[in-house]
């Protein structure tokens, strides 16, 4: 009878292990988020700027590896625009979002990528006014960072070199979703303009606006 109980645990045990298994984090990569107000300044220059600005941000998900509904996402990025009255840091309420699909994902990869975005951040984007395929273009070398969204989106950025290379007490903000190890990186040309959304910007000066990190879904 005992015997019969500790296999019972076990099987039980080994059921929970592979339940867990195949609901486990299987899409990881690197994270941009770029505001539209400084992430890391002065105490005076963050509350000018609270009040007027970081109304916008623009969400980078470029994914290294993983599966989403049992689709390879390898190789693919996501970009999301958000925009909403006041800034974001605040405002869940009002938020309007365009997301940006890898020109070279397949239609099934592209469904995977739409699921596993609305599943894991709703909230973030909150009403996504529209989902748009578009050529998508990451680059990285050392420090540097370089995002392109057919003509609508360009992002340049250059992360500090370490997260101890900044202030902890002069940053301001957290990025907007779940990201492991963020550091502060500067953008260095930021600009977006679409239909879609009743914004546009051009970023003239280099600023502390940028997170860059890992993700994992």
């Amino acid at each position: 009878m005992k015997k019969l109980l500790v296999l019972t645990t076990i099987a039980l045990l080994l059921a929970s292990g592979i339940a867990i298994a195949t609901n486990s984090t299987t899409v990881q990569g690197e994270y941009l988020e770029a505001r539209s107000a400084s992430v890391y300044v002065g105490a005076c220059h963050f509350g000018a700027e609270f009040v007027e600005g970081g109304k916008e941000a623009t969400l980078v998900w470029n994914i290294h590896r993983g599966e989403w509904d049992n689709v390879s996402l390898d190789g693919l990025t996501v970009v999301a625009v958000i925009s909403a009255k006041d800034n974001l840091a605040i405002d869940t309420k009002s938020r309007n979002s365009v997301l940006y699909l890898d020109g070279k994902a397949t239609p099934e990869q592209r469904t995977a990528l739409t699921d596993m975005i609305a599943t894991k951040s709703q909230d973030v984007l909150g009403n996504v006014v529209a989902t748009q395929i578009a050529p998508i273009a990451y680059t990285k070398k050392g420090t540097k960072y370089n995002v392109t969204v057919g003509k609508v989106l360009t992002l340049s950025v250059n992360r500090y070199p370490c997260a101890n290379c900044t202030q902890p007490h002069q940053i301001w903000y957290e990025p907007l979703t779940n990201v492991k190890n963020a550091i502060v990186g500067k953008s260095e040309i930021y600009r977006y303009k679409d239909s879609y959304l009743p914004v546009k910007w051009q970023q003239g000066e280099v600023s502390n606006n940028v997170f860059v990190g890992s993700f994992s879904m």
